[in-house]
């Protein structure tokens, strides 16, 4: 990774090679394959990295699930259930990190066969706000390179609004070609002498100003907002913000964010994104801003699927637990829950993105089953462990799509594999799981640290040096190699700020997948 900018990208969805030897009726799809497809934001955990690379130990709210498991490439079955969107389970059964409890964990992944190489860019109408405070004075700094970049990465058909917020938000161009003369004018709009942001009111404007553009212009709409992550003034409550978000979104208008200033607190700007379908970046560095939005000028975003849901249903004998990899899910004892306004396809005109970060595309939503010991007392090897439904509607059809699975436990509930490798329903896609092992081993290190438990934070590494070692010897996959040598580096960290305290064997969520 470049160590000058932070980019968290691609887009919501893809990665991955095709198997060229079939394809699809339909003229969108292309090649049958596994082009990943994931949430929107964070593509990476640079932010974190960077802390790491530093010395220091990061805040917890800074490693993004959706952005680690994202750097990481993960094999699915070919996407050929025929629908934009395919939909993968499996179940892992291992013993817990203290080797003798049980760790049952549901995953699902989504994929899809739709190749944006193949669909017709169409004008694109890049709405740019941007928050105009001392916070944020590196983008006055630099506005009219900024602004630069992106009009020279679009074509003549395209069209930019900018949008200024501050106490409050107003329009200082709109409409305009990425030629026009007068978006030379544009910079000198922003003066960085505001204390506050009125995030909600630039979102609206810029919901404003799609409709009016939209009565001469006909393409796409994007909005791209450059923010500290703080709302302080006007509407400051945060599902409002989010709500506002989502509705830009469910009209097929990506929301792209890109993280500014020292003081950057992360948690909204990163789940207006998810929630927007776009990208997520944060700029380092003044100068990381014209290469951010260089990349935005690149990008192209496609709607796969609007008003996305999907239920996990536990069987008879289990109930949900805790959920990872998605920000958005949420979990009662009978199910666990995912929305999302859409899904975007991406596709970037110069595609040379290979030195930002590891970007393979992987992710999903992982669901923990707990055993209930009364339930499962009759019920042995075979029986389901899991179902899933998820429902969204095709924005090219307008048709409501529905698909199901069922996934069972080859253990009976609550039984642990013999010996310590762990049971995977899909016995060649294992490696989701390992993912969750390394991103739970990152988070717990750095939680611990800051509760002030400086032992039990130590103790990470040495609980999963045997399972770290198993994997690498049995795969050797080289994303877990490098989530290694971030752990440990993390923990040498830990190290030197807790001077003379020895590991202590932690509890944590992790499982022990060898001896």
């Amino acid at each position: 990774m470049k160590p000058s900018i932070l980019l968290l990208t691609v887009t919501v969805a893809l990665a991955g090679c095709a198997d060229t030897s079939a394809s699809l009726d339909s003229g969108r799809m292309g090649p049958i394959g596994s082009r990943s497809v994931t949430q929107g934001g964070a593509q990476d955990i640079g932010y974190f990295r960077s802390i790491v690379e530093s010395g220091g130990v990061p805040r917890p709210s800074t490693i993004e699930a959706v952005g680690f498991f994202a750097e990481h490439a993960i094999d699915l079955p070919d996407a050929d259930c025929g629908e934009a969107v395919c939909l993968h389970a499996n179940l892992a059964v291992a013993p817990g990190i203290d080797q003798e409890s049980n760790w049952t964990m549901a995953f699902v992944a989504m994929n899809t066969a739709v190749d944006p190489r193949a669909l017709a860019r169409p004008d694109t109408h890049v709405v740019v706000a941007v928050e105009d405070t001392v916070r944020t004075e590196g983008f006055a700094r630099s506005a009219g390179p900024v602004l630069r970049a992106l009009a020279n990465e679009l074509l003549p058909g395209d069209r930019i609004s900018v949008i200024r917020i501050g106490a409050h938000a107003e329009v200082v161009a709109q409409g305009l070609a990425p030629a026009d003369p007068a978006l030379a004018a544009v910079p000198a709009a922003f003066t960085a002498t505001e204390a506050t942001s009125a995030l909600y009111d630039g979102l609206a404007r810029a919901s404003l100003v799609i409709e009016d553009v939209s009565e001469t212009f006909e393409g796409a709409h994007r909005v791209v907002l450059v923010t500290s992550g703080i709302a302080d003034a006007g509407v400051t409550d945060d599902m409002r913000i989010l709500g506002l978000g989502d509705a830009l979104a469910s009209e097929g208008v990506g929301v792209s964010v890109v993280g500014l200033g020292d003081d950057f607190r992360p948690e909204l700007a990163t789940q207006i994104s998810e929630g927007g379908g776009g990208t997520y970046s944060y700029a380092q560095r003044v100068e990381d801003l014209v290469e951010v939005f260089t990349l935005e000028g690149r990008t192209s975003l496609f709607p796969l699927a609007t008003d996305f849901e999907l239920v996990v249903e536990p069987a008879p004998g289990y109930r949900v637990g805790r959920v990872y990899g998605a920000r958005r899910a949420w979990a009662e004892q009978s199910a666990a829950y995912l929305s999302s306004p859409v899904l975007m396809i991406g596709n970037r005109s110069d595609a040379t993105d290979v030195d930002e970060g590891r970007r393979g595309g992987g992710g999903g939503l992982f669901v923990e089953l707990i055993v209930d010991p009364e339930l499962a007392a009759s019920i042995g090897p075979g029986a389901p462990a899991f179902s899933l439904l998820a429902r969204y509607v095709d924005p090219q059809t307008g048709a409501t799509v529905t698909q199901t699975q069922e996934v069972s436990n080859a253990l009976a509930p609550g039984a642990n594999p013999s010996g310590m490798f762990p049971h995977f329903a899909d016995p060649l896609r294992g490696k989701a799981f390992m993912m969750l092992n390394m991103y739970l081993s990152l988070r717990t290190t750095v939680e611990l640290y800051h509760e002030g438990s400086c032992g039990e934070a130590l103790g990470i590494v040495p609980a999963m040096e045997g399972t770290y070692d198993g994997w690498q010897g049995e795969y050797e996959d080289p994303d877990i190699g490098a989530d290694w040598a971030l752990l440990t580096t993390l923990s040498e960290n830990v190290r030197g700020l807790c001077t003379g305290v020895a590991p202590v064997a932690p509890v944590a969520p992790m499982s022990c997948f060898y001896d």
